[in-house]
């Protein structure tokens, strides 16, 4: 049975996601690791079931359970390596409320890495599960995180400052936690969307500019100096600049790579399969490298490359601080970057190189996705024969081109759906190579649902 996507277990309640899941992976958990497991999770209506049927899992194959009970991904994360020996939080990040899933750590934080993921789904089909007798359960015990993490991340980013910040929580679990974070920098905070409510009633809770655009307009009514906009469980961070404009996903990881290649004096940055070629021109120029991987494996990245950074679109991590994504670790360092240099508008304009770039998304069932891909990757191919300058198959089909555009084409990790990417250096360029690849992936799934049908 597979089990894990690009970003662990995901999927509808009661379809993919069940109290039966949760018990059974719990106890698959505690067979393969021993001692202490941190748990908690976000504030989806499903989220305190899940959890709790976790917990018994664990209980049941011997393992101790610190309970964190409602904290944003990354105040796990860091939880799990400040107490425990895994970490498990309940959340379907930004997925619709309909969804949950389940994210796994290790004791430093680092989500599971792609091979422990196999093996872990190797134990739970097997149902082969450690019991433990009366006298070996353990105790489940409350674990207070919040103020210690801030603590944590106030330290890292050692900076105060008196900028006005508009946050949007999504409704999420980063509520319980970012404004008083902020607050703590000395931040003058103005909050929407900042109560825990699992119907996400303020707005959908993925970040992406469709769904918090809103908040550009209410940065100029409100004379802010920095959006930031959360998803549900935290771990995903999205920014307006002063004048309300939305700062591009890889313009703030070029931002970021840029900073930590030049602290460094080099180094590897490792970026997933979809960013752009901003991130390539201001890391090369700083002395470093990139390296692109899948989605979902920044921390696979981290170990494989000994990168400095790496980040995929709205989710960076810092390894200097620690393993795993961490937005209110960005908000920090961001909020500092714009006390010390100046506005964001003004850092992002002449510091970052400017491409255009179009994502979109085809639907497209889960059993047709790769061959949907493959079908649509391999005519493509032909199509742009003579201009591809390098072909990357670590997730989909991405062909990068001569003039430094670059196509994509990869199944979505965790929804039906098949996504398509372009960016190139005019909007010219990049809408010619948009509607060539966005017609190619439909009509290969238009073809694979006839084949379907006929079968």
């Amino acid at each position: 049975m597979k089990l894990f996507g690009t970003a662990g277990i995901r999927g509808r309640l009661w379809e993919k996601v069940t109290p039966e899941l949760a018990l059974n992976l719990g106890m698959a958990i505690a067979t393969y690791k021993c001692g202490k497991a941190v748990v908690a999770r976000d504030g989806r209506t499903s989220s305190v079931m899940l959890k709790n049927a976790m917990i018994s899992g664990l209980l049941a194959s011997g393992m101790e359970v610190l309970d964190a009970d409602l904290i944003p991904t990354p105040a796990l994360a860091w939880a799990t390596r400040e107490y425990g020996d895994a970490g498990v939080m309940i959340t379907a990040s930004h997925n619709p409320p309909t969804d949950n899933g389940i994210k796994v750590f290790n004791g430093d934080g680092t989500e599971f890495y792609v091979e422990q993921e196999r093996e872990l789904e190797a134990l739970y089909s097997s149902g082969d599960f450690r019991k433990a007798s009366w006298d070996e359960i353990k105790t489940v015990r409350p674990l207070d995180v919040i103020d210690d993490y801030i603590g944590a991340v106030l330290d890292f980013v050692d900076h105060e400052t008196d900028l006005k910040v508009l946050y949007d929580g999504a409704n999420g679990a980063g509520s319980v936690l970012a404004p008083y974070l902020l607050r703590e920098m000395g931040a003058k905070v103005v909050s929407v969307n900042a109560h825990v409510d699992g119907h996400f009633p303020g707005r959908k809770p993925e970040p992406r500019y469709e769904n918090i655009a809103y908040l550009g307009e209410l940065a100029r009514e409100l004379g802010v100096d920095l959006v930031i906009a959360q998803d549900g469980d935290a771990d995903r961070i999205a920014v307006f600049d002063e004048r309300g404009n939305y700062v591009l996903e890889d313009s703030l990881i070029a931002l970021f790579a840029k900073l930590y290649v030049e602290e460094h004096g080099g180094g590897t940055v490792v970026v997933s399969i979809d960013t752009g070629s901003r991130i390539d021109e201001v890391v090369e120029e700083a002395g470093g490298r990139v390296v692109r991987i899948p989605l979902g494996q920044p921390h696979d990245g981290i170990r494989n490359h000994g990168a400095i950074f790496a980040a995929e679109p709205w989710k960076l991590v810092h390894p200097k601080f620690g393993p795993w994504i961490d937005s209110f670790v960005t908000m920090g360092l961001l909020i500092r970057m714009i006390d010390e240099r100046g506005p964001l508008s003004r850092i992002i304009a002449e510091e970052i190189p400017n491409y255009y770039l179009t994502k979109k998304n085809v639907k497209c069932p889960d059993e047709l996705k790769r061959e949907v891909v493959e079908r649509a990757g391999k005519e493509l191919m032909e199509k742009l024969d003579g201009e591809i300058r390098e072909t990357l198959t670590i997730s989909g089909y991405r062909f990068n081109l001569s003039d430094r555009s670059w196509v994509l084409v990869r199944p979505s990790g965790t929804e039906p759906k098949v996504r398509v990417v372009v960016e190139a250096p005019s909007e010219r360029r990049r809408d010619g190579l948009f509607e060539l690849a966005y017609g190619t992936v439909r009509r290969a799934v238009e073809e694979a649902m006839k084949n379907k049908r006929g079968n």
